[in-house]
């Protein structure tokens, strides 16, 4: 799972949590208004590398909407640069492109104890780490102890090393090694070099899912990148990493080491750093981009009708919403005032009307609806409800509530359901304010206590409640700082349930009691809408987003 801008996952224009630098956001803007400014002369300006007859025979032109903040595998939150690094790092377990189930990655196979606590797994031989310059192994072959360093590095209560604890928290020590508590962790054991085998605190449907997230990286890259190490990806994957010009390209090329026969198709995989849909879509009709990932507002209708054989259209996995702040300001122990918000705004309009079909409008809760345990009754738009709430919240005709300013990010800014939302709280009496950050500010501030009111997503890596629930209202982990502690009870037994029904029933109790606790307007589910050149092959399309495709089964055949 990732955050949008999308926190997550990583689609069409999903939300995903992109934290590039200030700096960055600022050239960026000012390259969107500069290509405005422009027009085509803009674009060809800023098109993708040119590639030789030979070169472009086996490479891939992707467009990346947000430069990554970094390559770090271990603090990796965002779409922006898990899309450059599930193709250089590889996990135990993957998605299997077809169905989106689990299946075996780098651990060949394993087995489950019968009461559910001990994994062993038979780790794939012969797989290496990849050569690059400035790193030097003794033995390239990835063994267990590789995966425990790892798994340690993830586990680390420092989030300067790694943000992702959760991927492993369910292991047996995890949380006293990640609160520093203990100086190992117990339930991590290499029986022989591929051999490695793991104890849980106690039953966990998801841990497989966890696994794919959580890497083997080379400690020997780790320590002798040092600082460089943030920028120079270095796995077992199917691509290499090669060039990063930031704001403008990376370039990924074969891994020709790599443990799977005949994998990777392509030669050489070139991410195009393109922030303004429309010029991704001039180059797209130039062919200098082999797929469009964002179609631009206004035009989805018209693409679908000019590429009728290109277009793709699959329900997502995202969940885009404003969030109310739980611990401060005026939604705070106002639960009317949240549910005004929620029956004042028209979602239908927003995003049928407005945005042309672009998601599907937020009619149901806070999963996406493919998920189990998603059929709850949402907030239907009804503006009188909406002002009798906003009396009941203390604020007769929204006589005495201030404006209240809501937050969004700069890479949505263009978008015009933000102005319609402020005219529909209008009609019922809430006053609110506008205001867009860059996405490097957005992500980190809107945690903070001065943040009432903001946009977010998330995009789930499979249809399992627990990838929303167990990150967004556990334990205050969201931005909102929502936490109910019967939620998070209720949350700890689910995880631990093996039986689908039961646990899918418990998942539905859980739901029904977030939606009568108000933390969210739900907005709007994920379409994931693209469009692909009829000489790309292999382009396996996830719920997830575009950015979950395993690129090293594409090919090109022109």
């Amino acid at each position: 799972m990732a955050r949008p801008v999308d926190r997550s996952p990583m689609s069409g224009p999903e939300i995903t949590h992109s934290r590039t630098r200030r700096s960055t956001a600022r050239r960026v803007l000012f390259l969107a208004v500069w290509m405005a400014a422009l027009g085509l002369l803009a674009f060809s300006l800023a098109g993708p590398p040119a590639l030789s007859r030979v070169e472009a025979a086996t490479a891939f032109r992707y467009p990346i909407a947000t430069d990554p903040e970094h390559l770090d595998p271990f603090r990796s939150t965002t779409v922006a640069t898990r899309t450059i690094l599930i193709n250089v790092y590889e996990g135990l377990t993957t998605f299997d492109p077809l169905t989106g189930g689990i299946k075996p990655e780098l651990a060949e196979s394993w087995d489950i104890s019968p009461d559910g606590l001990t994994y062993t797994f038979h780790l794939r031989k012969g797989v290496q780490f990849q050569q690059v310059p400035g790193v030097t192994y003794e033995d390239p072959n990835v063994t267990a102890e590789d995966w425990i360093w790892s798994f340690k590095m993830f586990l680390s209560g420092d989030t300067s090393v790694s943000e992702h604890p959760e991927y492993l928290e369910a292991v047996k020590g995890a949380k006293a090694f990640t609160e520093g508590e203990a100086g190992d962790v117990e339930g991590l054991r290499a029986l022989d070099d591929h051999t490695l085998q793991i104890t849980l605190e106690a039953p966990n449907h998801r841990f497989l899912f966890d696994l794919v997230n959580a890497y083997v990286v080379p400690r020997e890259a780790y320590e002798q990148l040092g600082s460089r190490f943030s920028s120079t990806p270095v796995g077992t994957g199917p691509f290499l990493f090669r060039e990063w010009r930031r704001d403008d390209h990376i370039t990924l090329v074969k891994n020709p080491n790599y443990w799977e026969s005949g994998l990777p198709k392509l030669d050489t995989l070139t991410y195009v750093n393109v922030p303004d849909a429309n010029t991704q879509l001039f180059q797209y009709r130039q062919d200098e981009l082999d797929v469009l990932l964002d179609l631009p507002t206004g035009q989805v209708a018209a693409l679908r009708s000019e590429f009728p054989d290109q277009y793709h259209e699959i329900p997502g996995l995202n969940v885009r919403y404003m969030g109310f702040k739980w611990t401060t300001g005026p939604f705070k122990d106002n639960r009317a005032l949240r549910l005004a918000f929620n029956y004042a705004i028209d979602k239908d309009t927003l995003w049928n009307v407005l945005m042309e079909g672009a998601r599907f409008p937020a009619t149901q809760g806070v999963l996406p609806p493919a998920m189990p345990a998603a059929d709850v009754d949402g907030y239907p738009y009804d503006p009188e409800k909406a002002k009798e709430l906003l009396a009941e919240a203390g604020y007769p005709g929204g006589k005495g509530l201030p404006p209240i300013t809501y937050y969004y990010f700069a890479s949505s800014a263009s978008e015009p359901y933000h102005a319609a939302i402020q005219s529909m709280l209008a009609k019922v009496g809430i006053p609110i304010e506008l205001r867009s950050e860059d996405n490097t500010t957005y992500w980190s501030h809107i945690g903070e206590d001065d943040v009432h009111l903001f946009l977010s997503g998330w995009s789930a890596d499979f249809p399992d409640p627990s990838e929303v629930f167990n990150f967004l209202f556990y334990k205050g982990r969201d931005d909102t700082k929502y936490d109910n502690p019967e939620v998070d009870a209720m949350i700890d037994q689910a995880t631990a349930m093996t039986d689908d029904q039961a646990r899918n029933a418990l998942y539905q109790k859980i739901h029904e009691q977030i939606m009568e606790d108000v933390p969210w307007v739900p907005l709007a589910y994920s379409k994931v809408m693209l469009l692909v050149k009829p000489y790309v092959k292999d382009f396996h399309l996830s719920a997830a987003g575009a950015y979950r495709v395993p690129m090293k089964y594409v090919s090109i055949e022109r």
